[in-house]
């Protein structure tokens, strides 16, 4: 979700905002390779290391995070992966998240590098969909949709009380207005 709002389908979006979902996720892409390039995680003792670098690619991470999985699961990719260290301790695998558990990819066994393919994956279904996007920018067609779907979503509200003519006139009258309006008696 962005600020709150759900956000498009890949097919359903202008070519302007299918470069800013490409460039987020090469910014996310290139945090989560820092993150990981720069911070250690010994499994025998569990002391995660991470040097200051790490520690301000994990805060942009963060900050990202929730934006970049939308635009990843709106490309129609699922990040989600095995885990192996469940698997080992209770016997069975465990489907986590991998985008949204990124920092816990280690701990359960599981590569950086696969939620790098996820990100590199989504990042091709937007690059293969510019040629789409930019012709749904200039097709009168898309931007009638858009008006269309954008009015049938306003649920049109009643007015209080029903009659807005005399609540009109009324609230006239007690403002002080003693002239007559066009259409309101």
């Amino acid at each position: 979700m962005k600020d709150g709002k759900e956000i498009a389908h890949y097919r359903e979006i202008t070519f302007r905002e299918n470069m800013i979902r490409r460039r987020a996720l090469r910014e996310f892409q290139g945090l989560v390779t820092r993150y990981f390039d720069q911070s250690s995680l010994n499994l025998m003792t569990g002391i995660h290391r991470e040097s200051e670098d790490a520690r301000k690619a994990r805060e942009d991470i963060h900050r990202m995070m929730n934006n970049v999985y939308s635009v990843i699961r709106r490309a129609d990719i699922n990040p989600r992966g095995a885990s192996t260290a469940s698997f080992a301790a209770r016997g069975h695998d465990r489907n986590i998240d991998l985008i949204l558990n990124i920092f816990n990819l280690g701990r359960n066994d599981i590569p950086s590098q696969a939620a790098i393919d996820y990100i590199e994956q989504a990042a091709d279904v937007y690059k293969a969909d510019r040629l789409s996007a930019l012709i749904r920018t200039f097709s009168p067609f898309y931007w009638v949709g858009r008006l269309l779907r954008l009015m049938k979503g306003r649920k049109r509200q009643p007015h209080p009380g029903g009659q807005p003519n005399r609540i009109i006139r009324d609230e006239l009258r007690s403002n002080g207005c003693k002239s007559k309006i066009q259409g309101v008696e």
